[in-house]
């Protein structure tokens, strides 16, 4: 199955009829990499978190949301809502994301974001080294991990913020984090 790819005006449009209705997030999946790295063109979903907003509690704002634009509302492989948004070359899942089953971002994570400007939109992503964390506790694609710890060591990687938010979890998590960290060759 070929990967999605749209672009940063794309990217941006979204976020700015998301914040029209009072929808603000911090982007916490792949695409917060790809957008410290300079990727011109994007590609996956958007794995949005809303600290203000519940995705679950407030289904009915996405679903009016997906109504005014002509998107339509779906749902995660964990039953979180997710918008279907039509781009240029296909379509693009945006998924929402609170602190709901295994699903467990900390707030110090999520307020120490960095944020991009495109096309004179705010877009908020998690730090690099943030992403690594949160998708080795995941677990998966760890192959698509090792590809951009590569490129990232090259642009700088913060081993101390790695550590910092590792030490953010419980400490029976922490080995296994730590494990599947040097597994993609960050040396913690």
């Amino acid at each position: 199955m070929q990967t999605l790819k749209y672009t940063r005006k794309e990217l941006a449009s979204i976020f700015q009829k998301l914040y029209e209705n009072g929808i603000d997030g911090v982007i916490i999946g792949d695409t917060s990499v790809q957008l410290y790295l300079n990727y011109s063109e994007l590609e996956g979903d958007i794995d949005l978190f809303t600290p203000e907003f519940s995705p679950l509690a407030s289904r009915d704002v996405l679903e009016a949301v997906a109504h005014k634009y002509g998107w339509e509302l779906s749902s995660s492989e964990v039953g979180l809502p997710a918008l279907v948004v039509p781009v240029e070359q296909g379509y693009l899942v945006v998924e929402f994301y609170e602190n709901y089953m295994d699903i467990e971002v900390p707030p110090q994570v999520l307020e120490n974001y960095v944020e991009y400007r495109i096309n004179g939109i705010r877009v908020k992503a998690v730090k690099p080294e943030c992403y690594l964390v949160l998708k080795a506790r995941q677990g998966t694609d760890l192959d698509k991990l090792e590809k951009y710890v590569e490129k990232l060591k090259r642009k700088g990687l913060n081993l101390k913020l790695v550590e910092l938010v590792l030490s953010l979890y419980p400490e029976e998590e922490q080995s296994l984090i730590a494990e599947r960290l040097r597994g993609i060759k960050l040396g913690i």
